[in-house]
């Protein structure tokens, strides 16, 4: 290996930081960004593979003083982005010698602090950490789970599975990398993997980045199976990313229409009699929270969980349209800290220019049920529901409620 001058590049912190969206194939917006780090040769000004960076690094003991100099040059580079959009996540790699050098020194926090990026807008990647040191990994997930901080399993698939990393991590995401799994033999095997870890994600309120899309068919395999989120070079690679930048590469998405053709045919037709039903079924629901004391309201809500299970999530707006609740989510493994990735909305949140509330209040209409939708939040179809209601003191709001529609339409008549 050439000497690449490792001690000289961190010494002039000669880093550059690429950027790769993570985007919604079903939405318009981009759940987080990737920070890669590429070394700057300073021999010759050319950029270092980050794997050859780091096996250098590895070599002469300075892993943690490499790592250190990635994270604050992908903070300070992120910082541009974030205050444009409050809302993007951003994605730092880390290795286990950074893992145990975090449990003891708060580098990481302190430099969230410096670049007032809030710690709910940082996911950790961990992937190729160490098993055999399960207790300082517990130790590092806890400390920095408690303070905010996403934790991600970067490449799901590499080693076939990586089903020891899920069970420890218990992550707020998994990226299944999807270039890995195309290097398995049965095409078959890889869609039933693809399949089972969806199916165990959504379960357990963890959201899913298919990672490795290069092609139209990665980006189609992994939107059927469950993938709520994408990344690859067929959606936009690793480069210098501007707020703007990455504007356009969400608008200019060549692949969202032919998504969304495939979600219509899921979505097609909700017969009028499941229309019919569910309005019903809302006035039983109203009968049930008529009289609520505001604030207080959970209580009600669980109850109503409990009872039907094709309810996904549901919130009360003022008559203005601004949520006055929290958003209450039917579903105990999902971490209420985890809505900002699921686009779930929160106290405060402006629905006047959405249908589920301007086509109710501007209407003759005391119930309005939107047209069917991808559910962010589970993967499933689900029909919108909105219904005036009155509290305690006779005041009236408006209560919306996400329904799954294939288990309303199976449940519909038990109800």
């Amino acid at each position: 290996m050439n000497n690449i001058g490792i001690k000289r590049i961190i010494e002039n912190e000669s880093i550059d930081i690429l950027m790769q969206v993570i985007l919604s194939p079903h939405e318009d917006f981009a759940v987080g960004i990737e920070a890669f780090a590429r070394g700057i040769d300073p021999n010759n000004n050319k950029l270092v593979n980050p794997n050859e960076l780091f096996e250098q690094a590895k070599e002469e003991e300075l892993t943690v003083e490499l790592d250190k100099l990635c994270v604050k040059k992908a903070l300070q580079e992120f910082t541009q982005i974030y205050i444009k959009n409050k809302s993007t996540i951003l994605f730092i790699n880390i290795t286990d010698s950074f893992i145990s050098y975090s449990i003891k020194y708060d580098y990481l926090i302190e430099c969230a602090d410096k670049y007032g990026i809030p710690y709910q807008n940082i996911a950790i990647d961990l992937s190729n950490f160490d098993l055999y040191s399960v207790e300082e990994v517990e130790m590092f997930i806890d400390k920095y789970r408690a303070k905010g901080f996403y934790m991600s399993i970067d490449d799901i698939g590499q080693d076939y599975f990586n089903l020891d990393k899920l069970l420890l991590v218990n992550p707020d995401i998994i990226k299944i990398n999807n270039f890995l799994l195309n290097k398995l033999p049965s095409k078959q095997y890889k869609n039933y993997l693809l399949k089972f870890i969806s199916i165990i994600a959504h379960e357990m309120g963890m959201v899913v980045v298919a990672k490795g899309i290069e092609n139209e068919k990665d980006l189609e395999s992994s939107v059927q199976v469950g993938a709520q989120f994408v990344q690859g070079f067929f959606i936009s690679k690793p480069s210098k990313l501007s707020y703007e930048e990455i504007d356009g590469i969400i608008n200019s998405f060549k692949n969202k229409e032919k998504v969304k053709k495939y979600f219509c045919r899921k979505e097609s037709n909700s017969n009028r009699s499941v229309i019919t039903k569910l309005i019903n079924f809302i006035d039983k629901i109203k009968g049930k929270i008529d009289g609520f004391c505001l604030g207080c309201e959970d209580e009600t809500f669980k109850k109503i969980f409990n009872e039907y299970s094709f309810i996904e999530n549901c919130w009360i707006l003022d008559m203005n349209g601004i949520q006055i609740s929290d958003s209450y989510i039917n579903k105990e493994n999902f971490l209420t800290r985890n809505s900002s990735i699921f686009n779930i909305s929160k106290k405060n949140m402006d629905y006047s220019k959405k249908d589920i509330y301007d086509r109710l209040v501007n209407t003759i209409l005391d119930v309005w049920v939107t047209k069917p939708f991808h559910s962010l939040l589970t993967n499933n179809i689900c029909l919108g529901v909105s219904k005036y209601i009155v509290d305690s003191k006779g005041k009236t709001f408006i209560l919306c409620l996400n329904v799954n529609r294939d288990m309303f339409s199976r449940d519909a008549g038990n109800i």
